[in-house]
């Protein structure tokens, strides 16, 4: 009895092998999300030959590419992109890195303002929770690999020469003064995120050296970045402080954010309608130079550890429920 041959439709003129098949689905995929269409806005110098969806797709397939060098990769990408196009927007390693050098800028907006709208028509019921699209944000380190480059970018600058490191020779405790300081940290990129909680997806993120901020990052987002309306942005106890809390106010943006012991907030100084739960984040040195409180609502919840501590600036338990 002779056995089929696995991956073939039987009698189909167009069989194929089920190697192919994740090459289609990501061929489709690429077909949905990128289209010319998207960078009608965009105007091309007379010189330049590729499109921008063309630019777009190599640079994804050299990104994703498993090969060992960069080099490797961009062949590799290129006969994806040729076989997916039928042609290629660039044929050098060379021409691709200096198209993106030049271009990221200007495409970049235009492909996040894509997804976003792919984002809320397939969404659903996962778009917006109760009215709101909560998008949660978070930093975190990420090792890279110790290259030159990577050191002179992402390293801790001046590792092993802060004050404590320098008066170690001062130290009454001769086992602790002559033990080694630990090895330079190795290069590290911070990442902010933010995500979209209900679709579980990237919203939108910042990168730099090992020595950024979480809160610098997510405050330039919300400087460069349109959002939706009645967006709330849910975040941990790293995310806390008059200046962060007020510069989200003022700029009409709406937060929920859990809160520890780091935080010490005020109750009934009548600077509005006392309710129950309303709270004021005053500090001295806030209160000394004669600014306003931040007035805000405490939900406290029961979580499987204890209690848990949430801060938001939406006041109406009718707008944001505890539920």
């Amino acid at each position: 009895m002779a056995k089929k041959r696995k991956g073939t439709k039987q009698g189909g003129k167009h069989a194929h092998t089920t190697r192919d098949l994740p090459f289609q689905a990501l061929q489709q995929a690429m077909a949905w999300i990128v289209n010319e269409d998207i960078f009608s806005e965009l105007t091309l110098h007379g010189n330049i030959t590729w499109k921008a969806g063309q630019l777009v797709i190599l640079a994804v397939l050299w990104v994703w590419s498993d090969k060992g060098t960069l080099t490797g990769a961009f062949q590799h990408a290129k006969h994806l992109a040729q076989s997916m196009l039928g042609e290629v927007a660039l044929t050098s390693y060379q021409g691709l890195t200096s198209a993106l050098v030049g271009w990221t800028g200007a495409l970049l907006p235009l492909i996040q303002r894509r997804l976003y709208g792919l984002m809320e028509r397939i969404g659903g019921a996962y778009w917006r929770i109760d009215g709101w699209l909560p998008l949660a944000v978070d930093g975190s380190r990420i090792t890279t690999p110790r290259t030159r480059s990577n050191e002179a970018e992402f390293s801790a600058a001046h590792y092993g020469e802060g004050r404590k490191a320098r008066s170690r020779k001062k130290w009454k405790n001769k086992k602790r003064r002559s033990k080694r300081l630990s090895e330079r940290v190795k290069p590290q990129i911070w990442l902010t995120l933010l995500w979209h909680m209900g679709l579980r997806m990237p919203w939108s993120w910042k990168t730099g050296p090992s020595t950024s901020s979480e809160r610098g990052h997510f405050l330039e987002m919300l400087t460069t970045l349109v959002f939706p309306e009645k967006t709330l942005f849910c975040g941990d106890a790293g995310f806390v402080g008059y200046e962060l809390w007020k510069t989200l106010h003022d700029a009409g943006h709406h937060f929920l954010i859990r809160v520890g012991a780091n935080v010490q907030l005020l109750q009934s100084l009548g600077r509005a309608r006392e309710s129950q739960g309303l709270v004021y984040l005053w500090p001295k040195e806030v209160a000394r130079k004669q600014q306003a409180p931040l007035v805000l609502r405490l939900i406290v919840l029961q979580g499987p550890r204890g209690a848990v501590y949430l801060v938001t600036n939406v006041l109406s338990t009718k707008a944001l429920s505890d539920r």
